[in-house]
């Protein structure tokens, strides 16, 4: 870990990982000096940097990625509440990267008031990369990638699920604020699901080829795949072929099932 220095006049900072850890070194812990401590040069410089170096690349990955709408000056204000924590505070002083490491944690917090929680388990990387002047991520929203994740799970679906999965597909891009945890029970019996017709097996594999499987959700999600790369052939990847293959025999089990009892 750099060795802390002590912070110099706020012209003097050049914004690098030991001036920040410096001056987060110096932030007070306790009210009302924490908040008053926002209003010195040091303050004023911080809540700056994170403007210029965090926000401005992540309210734009944000609102392309995700589709969550947040101006540069909301994540200085996130990172005023999220700084007051404890063990966000302790968490950046040990960090090799603590502009990165601020990053991430805005990210999730960001994601998380916004009701995104599955997207941050599904995509948890990187935004902002000190070292680098691009962040190197595809300019594609939620939508897009549902979209595509709908065109490579629709052939493999019956006919008359098709319309169906189309709208479990956005309904499992937008779950509002339920957690990854909860999400698949809560859908299984959510009635804008089973109300489309969609069975609870039927929602649980769409679910899953969708979200992907525990424990490993990220590694097999469709959805997050195509949010990293619109371009991603699921073909070439062994983890996501069997979970396309896994999705088509459940429906087609499924159907066949339902066949036998009607006939």
């Amino acid at each position: 870990m750099p060795v802390l220095t002590t912070p110099g006049p706020v012209s003097q900072l050049s914004g690098e990982p030991t001036e920040l850890l410096s001056v987060l070194a110096a932030m007070p812990m306790s009210d009302p000096a924490y908040g008053r401590w926002w209003g010195t040069d040091q303050g004023n410089w911080l809540y700056d940097e994170i403007s210029a170096r965090i926000g401005g690349p992540l309210a734009g990955t944000l609102k392309n990625t995700y589709g969550v709408t947040y101006e540069p000056a909301d994540v200085s204000n996130t990172a005023f509440t999220l700084l007051r924590k404890d063990f966000a505070h302790a968490y950046l002083l040990r960090a090799d990267d603590p502009w990165a490491y601020l990053s991430q944690m805005l990210k999730r917090e960001m994601l998380a008031a916004a009701g995104a929680h599955f997207r941050v388990e599904l995509t948890d990387d990187v935004l902002f990369d000190s070292n680098a002047t691009e962040t190197g991520q595809p300019l594609v929203t939620v939508q897009d990638a549902a979209d595509v994740t709908y065109d490579v799970l629709a052939p493999l679906a019956p006919a008359h699920l098709r319309e169906s999965l189309r709208h479990a597909i956005r309904y499992f891009a937008e779950p509002g604020g339920v957690r990854m945890s909860h999400l698949f029970t809560h859908a299984a019996n959510d009635v804008e699901l089973t109300g489309l017709g969609l069975v609870r097996e039927e929602i649980l594999a769409i679910a899953n080829a969708v979200l992907g499987s525990r424990p490993n959700n990220g590694q097999t999600s469709l959805i997050a795949a195509f949010l990293h790369d619109p371009g991603f052939d699921p073909r070439s990847s062994i983890l996501h072929r069997r979970a396309l293959n896994k999705f088509q025999s459940r429906l087609a089990a499924i159907a066949d099932k339902q066949e036998a009892l009607v006939g």
